[in-house]
């Protein structure tokens, strides 16, 4: 991919221009507002890692530009430690991740690997379903984590017919649909640990192969329902698991829990959606979205 990189701080544009370059990225580098929105407008950009504070056009400014011009590339949102509102503000704009300086390299990975493959693994068809009333599946999946993306493809394919949202969200839509998919995959029904994919990528998603071929997990399934409309999304996600505590999450509208890595993936989902709840066993999930009317 082709990322744009805009930070007023040396040690970070060359931290991070170093990691996505050996991680086989193009890399162009700024460090200004302005000069980061020239360059957007200039070179063929695929993804965008943007701080926060920057000089002459602040970070959320750059937000602003770059979704007004209907662009659904990545935008990842550099906030530093003291300023976790912002980061909140940043994702209702649109942004479809943060990270928190100092950033650190697991971190910058599981955003680097999450971005990349929403980038190369949503595919919109473009026509229109002008006629389209409303449409109801469900569909009955294994723990393949390697074919989610075609399958959220699949699933919300049409929601900008439908006018829920605008094209370029669908790209966020899809990444918290990804959110919700895996997490019933790996936490419920291979029941693998948060920490474990924190502390060693690697090891968790070996884990994840081995453990999907073996008793009793083999036999577990996914159940995913979506019913569409001109008014809403609902989309179900439910696992065989044993399910989890979900009366213990963390308040989505506090800032200072956006610090916390355990539970991030749910408190984006709790903030693009409008309603989000689970079943007493706490293995199944509802995420709806509705249409914004125009005032």
């Amino acid at each position: 991919m082709n990322f744009l990189i805009a930070d007023d701080t040396t040690e970070v544009l060359e931290f991070l221009q170093e990691f996505l370059v050996q991680a086989g990225h193009l890399v162009i580098c700024a460090k200004d507002g302005e000069e980061a929105l020239k360059i957007f407008r200039k070179e063929e950009i695929e993804g965008i890692f943007c701080a926060l504070t920057l000089p002459k056009l602040g970070g959320l400014e750059l937000l602003k530009e770059v979704k007004s011009s209907n662009s659904r590339r990545p935008f990842v949102m550099l906030c530093p430690h003291s300023d976790t509102k912002n980061a909140l503000n940043a994702l209702q704009l649109g942004a479809c991740d943060y990270l928190i300086k100092k950033i650190k390299p697991l971190e910058l990975q599981r955003t680097l690997d999450r971005v990349v493959s929403l980038h190369e693994g949503f595919h919109f068809s473009a026509y229109a379903l002008d006629h389209l009333l409303q449409e109801t599946r469900t569909l009955e999946i294994g723990n393949d984590f390697e074919g989610v993306n075609r399958i959220i493809a699949f699933m919300t394919q049409d929601l900008p017919s439908y006018g829920i949202l605008i094209q370029e969200q669908l790209f966020r839509m899809n990444m918290l649909l990804k959110e919700a998919i895996e997490n019933a995959i790996f936490h419920g029904n291979l029941e693998l640990s948060s920490e474990m994919r924190r502390k060693n990528p690697q090891l968790f998603y070996k884990t994840a192969e081995q453990k999907r071929d073996i008793d009793p997990y083999k036999n577990r399934r996914l159940t995913l329902q979506y019913d569409i409309s001109r008014n809403s999304a609902k989309y179900v996600v439910r696992d065989e698991g044993k399910g989890f505590a979900h009366a213990d999450l963390l308040d989505p509208a506090d800032p200072d829990n956006l610090l916390r890595i355990e539970g991030r993936g749910l408190i984006m989902i709790m903030n693009f959606m409008d309603e989000v709840f689970w079943n007493d066993r706490g293995n199944e999930i509802t995420m709806v979205r509705y249409r914004k009317r125009k005032t």
